[in-house]
């Protein structure tokens, strides 16, 4: 039996309806999933992993796996196409996201044309799969993109000054590598920067006291921590209420180092998050399973964090996540989906039985979708 927290009632987004058209391996599927918990399973190759991937789409507009628009498309082929339907709370909405390789990305939202940030208002997801090893074992981008796509599911504003902040740094690169003058661009920075760098700060901190209780029930006794690493402070420890000065001080020391390489050298573009397991770096003393169960254990925290301050609970994707856990960690896992509303889970092979019988199975293969209830 399952949990008695499995089934607590939430305001909740939920996808009712999913079309897509030369998706990946899908040239035309239609799919009509369960409210609450879908089971998706069938050999490697079969497609599964590819619808998340669209389920995630329809909600973010773009792929978990960080993959341009224009491989999402079938061999062959043009232009995607997917269509979602989703009922919140007591409304309803149609989404479409499609993509040609002649034009731009169209994203639409009960029928009106509209742009990646309204996506962000309306719909939340958190996707869990193999991926997610790279926010501990990979590049300084993966955990900054990890960053960015979450806090943004909580902050249109920080969606909003991201975008120009980054518009800013390619206008002082420009200016470098002409040589140009790029004073002002630094004064924007600042001001920029400063609230983006506030915003991880803050969400870090929120996020490692959840994170931190999901780990203990994953790793078997060793302890998680995180620390927030600005490139614009010397000092470990982020203080809020000095970020911007801090941030000029930074600037200022590294102006003409700036000018002789021609490339912006500090700011939220190069910031790192350092993830610890007992006191030592994750990233060079981490195995792969403590990886992989820190990056479970982040997704989940992240999935709290967006239903106690967005007050729904975000579609969850969580692709092959049983593949290298052991029963006493696979029944931790399960026993965490207490906080969730929808989910889809893939699997190659047959799921824990604690979730067959609160669970609709579809088998997924050679690009076709069958339910199997």
């Amino acid at each position: 039996m399952l949990p008695s927290a499995f089934f607590i009632s939430l305001r909740s987004m939920q996808l009712t309806r999913l079309k897509a058209a030369n998706f990946r391996n899908f040239s035309t599927i239609e799919f009509v999933p369960d409210a609450r918990m879908n089971i998706l399973y069938g050999p490697n190759g079969s497609g599964k992993t590819n619808l998340l991937e669209s389920i995630f789409l329809i909600c973010l507009g773009r792929s978990q796996r960080g993959y341009s628009d224009g491989v999402l498309i079938k061999n062959g082929e043009e232009t995607y196409r997917v269509e979602g339907q989703f009922t919140d709370g007591d409304s309803a909405h149609e989404v479409a996201v499609a993509y040609s390789n002649r034009s731009r990305k169209q994203i639409t939202i009960d029928g009106v044309k509209s742009r990646l940030s309204e996506l962000y208002e309306h719909f939340n997801a958190v996707a869990i799969g193999p991926e997610d090893s790279d926010i501990l074992s990979g590049p300084p981008s993966s955990r900054r993109l990890f960053l960015d796509l979450y806090i943004s599911q909580l902050s249109k504003k920080y969606l909003e000054e991201l975008t120009r902040y980054n518009r800013i740094v390619s206008q002082k690169n420009a200016a470098l590598k002409d040589g140009l003058e790029f004073d002002s661009f630094n004064e924007l920075m600042i001001d920029s920067g400063a609230k983006i760098m506030n915003a991880r700060g803050n969400f870090l901190k929120d996020l490692e006291e959840n994170c931190v209780q999901y780990y203990d029930r994953f790793s078997g006794g060793s302890k998680l921590g995180i620390k927030y690493l600005p490139s614009a402070f010397d000092d470990q420890e982020w203080d809020e209420k000095v970020v911007e000065s801090q941030f000029k001080k930074k600037l200022d020391e590294i102006k003409e180092k700036e000018q002789i390489l021609k490339t912006s050298m500090t700011g939220p573009h190069r910031d790192e998050i350092e993830f610890q397991i007992d006191q030592l770096p994750a990233r060079t003393h981490g195995s792969q399973g403590e990886w992989r169960s820190t990056a479970v254990a982040l997704k989940l925290a992240v999935m709290k964090l967006i239903r106690e301050k967005r007050r729904k609970s975000p579609v969850l994707l969580l692709d092959e996540v049983f593949a290298e856990l052991d029963n006493d960690r696979t029944g931790a896992l399960i026993d965490s989906f207490g906080d969730f509303e929808q989910l889809f889970l893939t699997t190659a092979s047959r799921p824990p039985k604690q979730l067959l019988n609160n669970a609709r199975s579809f088998e997924i293969k050679n690009g076709l979708i069958n339910s199997v209830d």
